[in-house]
């Protein structure tokens, strides 16, 4: 690579990088905090029986079971709307994996917090019948969220590889293809989540449409940041 094309590419990543950051901060997930008035219960087995039996208490903490559970669950089954574009790249791939990964951290961070033990402590206690569904969602979430660890992981080896299909040009591109093809062959066998049909199917796609951006910019500015020149004005 020239050093032109490794300048355009670190600038590029960087981008990336914030861009991606920016669209977590603005998609971060917050669930509805408790009310302190109810929140003045020791953690222990006893004091989880005593408010079992406050139907203030109860309901209160039933409705926040409930309205977690709407949000945890809207997250868990959301669609990539812009990766699922006809001319979606590889870079919306990427994206989506981070912001989704950060989302669920956002979630597993939150009921790690002592005010959602106690509640659920509580909940448990009562028998509340929300449980049911929270204790379901919950092992979903754990499940989506090693998931995204994962697939975050096999996609950020992978993203380097398609990087020059947003700087560079063909010749560039016809260098990193056999590596990229060898990462892609990797994924397929060791990745736990992300090796499937469908997926590699939808990647390849992906890949491809990015490509074809990339052929169709060359051939109207065959020097990079040049002027664009139509093509039957070009030297043969």
């Amino acid at each position: 690579c020239t050093d032109v094309h490794d300048f355009v590419s670190m600038v590029n990543k960087f981008d990336n990088f914030l861009g991606t950051a920016v669209k977590s901060l603005n998609q971060e997930v917050e669930l509805q905090a408790p009310d302190p008035k109810f929140m003045k219960i020791e953690n222990k087995q006893s004091a989880w029986a005593r408010a079992a039996m406050d139907s203030d208490i109860l309901i209160h903490f039933e409705n926040l079971c409930e309205a977690w559970s709407n949000v945890i669950d809207k997250l868990l089954h959301e669609v990539d709307k812009k990766g699922a574009k006809e001319d979606a790249g590889p870079d919306t791939e990427y994206d989506y994996w981070r912001v989704r990964l950060q989302r669920l951290n956002d979630i597993a961070e939150h009921l790690k917090r002592a005010d959602c033990k106690l509640i659920v402590s509580v909940l448990w206690t009562a028998k509340s019948t929300t449980m049911k569904r929270w204790s379901s969602l919950v092992n979903e979430m754990t499940d989506a969220l090693n998931e995204a660890k994962d697939n975050v992981k096999y996609l950020t080896a992978l993203e380097k590889y398609t990087e020059c299909l947003y700087t560079g040009g063909p010749p560039v591109a016809m260098d990193v293809l056999p590596a990229l093809v060898n990462n892609i062959k990797m994924m397929v066998t060791i990745a736990r989540y992300y090796g499937t049909r469908e997926r590699m199917m939808s990647l390849f796609q992906k890949i491809t449409n990015q490509m074809i951006r990339m052929c169709k910019k060359h051939i109207t500015s065959p020097r990079p940041g040049g002027p664009m020149v139509k093509l039957w004005e070009q030297d043969s």
